[in-house]
């Protein structure tokens, strides 16, 4: 029996003969309009989610495949630094794979003096180098074309001093004159470093004699008496004077220099302009080595004896200083503008015109 029968049964046992037919009509009627409008509203929610759902598909597929980045134009480079403990960073990011993990291999040449490697630069004998500040400005100035890429380190209290061997005679700067003292390096920031130093005692450059030694000879030169003083870096300091072998006559990095930037990475501007992919690579591992021994110093230290070849108990009191990556202009101008105090400068140069323009 069908529905419609069923209704016309149970309404005829419940009403009037005369009012049957339109009762029933007026119910069935009733319920299709129900069914309809339910219909209705049912495909509106069902439009609705799927328009929805789509939109939200549309909003979640991802974007077009973006090719893989390209890899260094360069799989191998040529690193010049000192070996001192501004070069620590280079090496940390080496041991903690940081390279490696950028597609480079590097191979560090250690310096005599960080001009030395100018002209290796030019020759591209060398991709990039580890150079003080005044010694870039003179170069520039002088028609080498270089950028400072990241900055390497700064100076803290004890990172150089001026020392004399432990039996000298001498007992202040004052008693330098017309000695020889020697420097790491004649017309750069250490000789700017030791000016400094003359000054603060009465004395001028002109009042002694220079002499140009690399720092892991100083000692040996000081016992030696081929010079009566010198300019010592870290971790050389601390060896001389934890061995007994020196006496420190004066703190090199305070006053004028207290806490500057006093070196970073430089390369030519052509080197640059041909291996973008090379240089970002190469800052990104140093900046995050720089990062790690920002937060633990002693991954500078734990270095030291893998490239200096002191102690780690000698070298565990020696004096680090920090490692910035990001180089701050206000310590370019203060060192050109020493620099060009000395007459080792025409002028003093703008010194965003020396950082090189990277992405």
């Amino acid at each position: 029996m069908t529905w419609l029968g069923d209704q016309l049964g149970r309404i005829a046992d419940e009403m009037p003969q005369r009012d049957l037919g339109a009762t029933v009509m007026e119910r069935y009627q009733r319920r299709r309009r129900n069914l309809m409008a339910f219909a209705a509203a049912a495909t509106v929610v069902v439009t609705l989610l799927a328009a929805t759902i789509g939109a939200r598909a549309l909003l979640a597929e991802p974007r077009a495949a973006v090719a893989p980045s390209l890899p260094p134009e360069r799989s191998s480079i040529s690193v010049g630094v000192v070996p001192t403990v501004e070069s620590a960073v280079l090496i940390v990011a080496m041991r903690m794979g940081y390279l490696q993990e950028e597609g480079l291999s590097v191979q560090p040449m250690f310096l005599p003096g960080s001009a030395q490697g100018v002209p290796l630069l030019e020759a591209s004998r060398l991709d990039l180098i580890q150079l003080d500040y005044a010694t870039f400005f003179r170069a520039t100035e002088s028609g080498k074309h270089l950028k400072i890429v990241m900055a390497s380190h700064q100076s803290a209290p004890g990172t150089s001093a001026l020392v004399v061997n432990a039996t000298s005679k001498v007992r202040t700067v004052t008693g330098l004159k017309r000695k020889r003292i020697a420097v790491h390096q004649l017309g750069g920031l250490p000789s700017l470093a030791l000016t400094a130093v003359l000054e603060r005692a009465g004395l001028k450059l002109k009042d002694v004699v220079l002499v140009e030694s690399p720092y892991p000879e100083m000692l040996g030169g000081l016992k030696g008496g081929r010079f009566d003083a010198a300019l010592l870096a870290e971790p050389f300091v601390t060896v001389g004077r934890e061995g007994g072998q020196v006496r420190v006559l004066g703190d090199a990095m305070s006053g004028d220099l207290a806490n500057l930037q006093t070196s970073g990475m430089t390369a030519t501007e052509s080197w640059i302009r041909r291996n973008p992919r090379t240089l970002a690579a190469f800052q990104r591992a140093l900046g995050k080595a720089a990062r790690l021994v920002a937060a633990d110093p002693e991954r500078a230290r734990a270095a030291l004896p893998t490239y200096t070849r002191i102690s780690q108990k000698v070298v565990a009191n020696a004096t680090l200083g920090s490692y910035p990556d990001k180089v701050d202009l206000t310590h370019l101008t203060r060192i050109a503008a020493l620099a060009r105090a000395q007459g080792w400068l025409r002028r003093v140069p703008e010194p965003g015109e020396a950082v090189a323009k990277t992405e």
